[in-house]
């Protein structure tokens, strides 16, 4: 009897380590639902990363997840330690042979990219797919690949923190009225026309934050302007990337533009591309860069003339910006 019993209780005791097995290795188990839509499935936290895409790469290596990535596309020049990264090319030529002599668990690339997507799925390659094209959505998208790493509740303390500083950095700007947001023209490209960002952006989104009024906001995604729309609207601020400071700086000399407001009070401003392009972390520098360029030049009674100068087509790097809006706080 006494030997029956322990038999008996030597099996549960075996049932009882099998069961907690394989209970640790379901807990491991980790389902995230990518921009697309699409729930995919992975049996642990990838341990082998490629980033297809310079914003994903930014996010990655912000979440602290560094280590894990183990290639990039040719576009991913930030953080520092990515230089020395395999290239795996970019979305009109990708290495796919490259990407598979990886062994990556998971490639994280963008869901517009829907050939490479189709692609590497059809070779039974793991990708999770991002989407920012609202700053909310870069928040979205930090969560996602954080809970695809595995740390999902340190991804979601890390976009709280993000929240509390745009908060923090627009909480003069947020509220202004509509009579006091100067007119704002973002250009990202010149070729063909002037090339800029309307509504459901993530740069519309920061402008408006900012305290600007986006004179696309009506259009939606990236679009071209004319001439006769620029002149209808008349910007007090002209804002664009560094790539186009060359042929701004011969479009503004134009006879017609010199009576646009911006160009007749020397208020054009050249920013940094990559932190105002990348839907990433560093949408912070982006927003305190805005802020400080618009507040700038925002006419207020009696504070007009304490505001520093910024204008004069200027290149203003973030810290410039950041000063601005410092001291204009300072002098309220």
């Amino acid at each position: 009897m006494k030997k029956a019993l322990c038999v008996t209780m030597l099996i549960l005791l075996i049932f009882a380590s099998v069961t907690a097995v394989v209970e640790a290795e379901t807990e491991q188990e980790i389902i995230v639902v990518d921009a697309r839509g699409k729930s995919i499935t992975f049996d642990a936290p990838p341990e082998r990363i490629v980033s297809f895409m310079a914003s994903n790469t930014e996010i990655l290596f912000h979440l602290g997840l560094g280590d894990r990535v183990v290639a990039v596309d040719d576009f991913s020049d930030h953080p520092a330690e990515v230089q020395g990264l395999p290239k795996v090319g970019d979305a009109l030529r990708v290495n796919y042979e490259l990407i598979v002599n990886m062994s990556a668990d998971v490639v994280v690339t963008a869901a517009y990219n829907t050939d490479m997507i189709d692609y590497l799925e059809g070779i039974d390659q793991q990708v999770v797919a991002t989407g920012a094209t609202t700053v909310e959505d870069v928040y979205s998208d930090m969560e996602l690949l954080g809970e695809m790493c595995g740390i999902g509740t340190e991804a979601k303390d890390m976009t709280d923190a993000m929240r509390g500083k745009m908060d923090k950095i627009t909480e003069e700007t947020m509220g202004l009225s509509e009579q006091d947001r100067p007119n704002v023209l973002y250009v990202i490209d010149t070729f063909q026309g002037i090339w800029t960002t309307g509504g459901e952006t993530f740069q519309n989104t920061l402008l408006t934050n900012a305290g600007g009024n986006n004179i696309a906001s009506e259009k939606t995604g990236w679009i071209s302007l004319s001439e006769e729309e620029i002149l209808a609207a008349d910007p007090e601020v002209i804002i664009a990337t560094e790539t186009v400071k060359n042929d701004l700086n011969e479009i503004v000399k134009k006879d017609s533009w010199s009576e646009i407001r911006a160009v007749k009070n020397e208020n054009v401003f050249y920013v940094d591309d990559n932190i105002m392009s990348r839907p990433g972390p560093r949408v912070v520098e982006a927003q305190e860069t805005l802020v400080g360029i618009i507040t700038g030049v925002i006419p207020e009674e009696d504070t007009r003339e304490e505001i520093p100068a910024v204008s004069g087509l200027t290149v203003l790097t973030t810290m410039a910006a950041v000063a601005i809006y410092t001291e204009r706080r300072r002098r309220k």
